[in-house]
């Protein structure tokens, strides 16, 4: 089974390089890396020199926090690997400070073992009557704001919440269900990471592609990466293919886990060494985050327990 494993980085190049030499290590297991246009490219390619099927996008975007941006930057790690001259099963998506909990044999027998399975879960968020989901689409955001992004000071944060209340105001009869061509889809709302399986792959891909209309309307969701690939996918047959579809409607990414697993109480948790013990014992495939100088002694223990499982 080929694996490529899509990865959003804009930072500790040091974890990256770790979480990439111990996945390549494997000569079935594929990497391919987006760097945020802000962050220097260089210190991520010093430290995978010399590395076998690690591949980085040719084409790089400014990802802002909670933007569109960042469904371009996956998009394009998407092309880059179905563009590729290897036939991929599997396209694992992973952001920057995830780190494997299993031994590469145990990833690819679950895999193996869920070969036409797609990890994307979701529940629909469309016409909802909550209003924490009700905000997701009925407000406009635009957290590409470069006025906004460029100085956060008291003035700029005023202007920059007057400009989103007067945007939103059109927005409001909005139901969150996108309208286009003669179809209807409603909003699904999940965790960002998954992992899904080449023609579903395939298929978002010719979506994206053929559904401007579609793109527009997501740009200004609150937390795209939480909705765009999974409205697409729910809204199509590739849903009776997802671990579970249908779910009833339920806040907090913690609730929508694939097969990272994380801890979000007020912000998401940083692992540490005293987390092993927990961590080594779930089933999801990933833990997030590490941080180089705070997670080294657990990557450390991790690295250890899946060397004894192999």
């Amino acid at each position: 089974m080929n694996i490529a494993f899509l990865n959003l980085c804009h930072c500790d190049p040091d974890v990256v390089a770790r979480v990439t030499k111990k996945l390549t290590a494997k000569e079935n297991f594929y990497m391919f890396i987006h760097v945020d246009q802000k962050s220097d490219q260089a210190e991520f390619e010093s430290r995978l020199e010399g590395c076998e099927r690690v591949f980085f996008t040719q084409k790089r975007y400014d990802v802002s926090w909670g933007s569109f941006s960042a469904i371009r930057a996956t998009l394009e790690l998407m092309k880059e690997a179905v563009s590729s001259d290897i036939a991929f099963d599997r396209y694992v998506l992973l952001q920057n400070l995830d780190y494997p909990l299993k031994s590469n044999e145990q990833i690819e027998a679950y895999f193996t073992g869920y070969s036409d399975k797609e990890f994307i879960r979701a529940c629909k968020i469309g016409q909802s009557k909550d209003r924490h989901f009700q905000g997701k689409y009925k407000l406009y955001h635009d957290y590409e704001d470069k006025f906004y992004r460029s100085d956060k000071s008291a003035p700029k944060k005023l202007i920059h919440g007057i400009k989103k209340i007067v945007r939103s105001i059109p927005r409001l009869t909005f139901d969150g269900v996108i309208r286009q061509d003669g179809e209807e889809y409603p909003l699904y709302y999940g965790a960002a990471q998954w992992a899904l399986t080449d023609d579903c792959v395939r298929y978002i891909l010719d979506f994206a592609g053929s559904h401007p209309g579609f793109n527009a309307e997501m740009e200004h969701i609150q937390f795209p990466d939480e909705e765009y690939f999974h409205t697409i996918v729910h809204n199509s047959d590739f849903k009776y293919r997802c671990i579970k579809y249908d779910e009833p409607e339920q806040r907090w990414l913690v609730n929508w886990r694939n097969i990272h697993y994380f801890e979000y109480p007020a912000a998401i948790t940083v692992f540490e060494a005293k987390d092993f013990d927990k961590l080594i014992q779930k089933e999801e495939l990933f833990c997030r985050k590490v941080r180089t100088g705070v997670s080294d002694e657990l990557m450390d223990l991790i690295d250890k327990a899946c060397e004894n499982k192999s």
